[in-house]
């Protein structure tokens, strides 16, 4: 059993199925990875020698972000959806859903955050302030 950062690799599965597992790898990226070792999708990983799980390792580590690098990519999207005044960045801002749920009879833990009168004017203030 080989394990790479949290993912624990079956080794009765293919080795592209396997890398599939990954967070943040998909099926061109496995491709490259493969095509530049020279290894077909069709190998296990119990039938890699040494040297070529090392390069596998090797290669992993340089196309894999970590978990603080995807969570900073992820917030500096947001914030350049609020900076840009999209109506994706209104909505992160209001604390409402973003991607088009419906609202009137769903969506009820976010909507009971619903702030008082005078928080939703600070809000308002805040989404003209971005909209300038």
């Amino acid at each position: 059993m080989f394990k790479f950062r949290m993912t624990i690799f079956n080794l009765n599965k293919g080795l592209s199925v396997v890398l599939n597992y990954i967070y943040g790898l998909c099926w061109y990226k496995i491709d490259y990875i493969l095509s530049r070792l020279g290894i077909s999708n069709y190998f296990f990983i119990n039938e890699l020698n040494n040297y070529y799980k090392d390069l596998l390792f090797y290669y992993l580590e340089i196309f894999i972000m970590n978990h603080a690098h995807i969570e900073r990519f992820i917030t500096l999207n947001i914030k350049k959806l609020i900076d840009l005044s999209t109506y994706k960045g209104i909505r992160h801002l209001a604390c409402l859903p973003v991607h088009g749920q419906r609202t009137r009879t769903n969506a009820n833990t976010q909507r009971s955050k619903r702030r008082k009168a005078e928080e939703l004017k600070k809000l308002n203030e805040k989404i003209k302030r971005y909209k300038k």
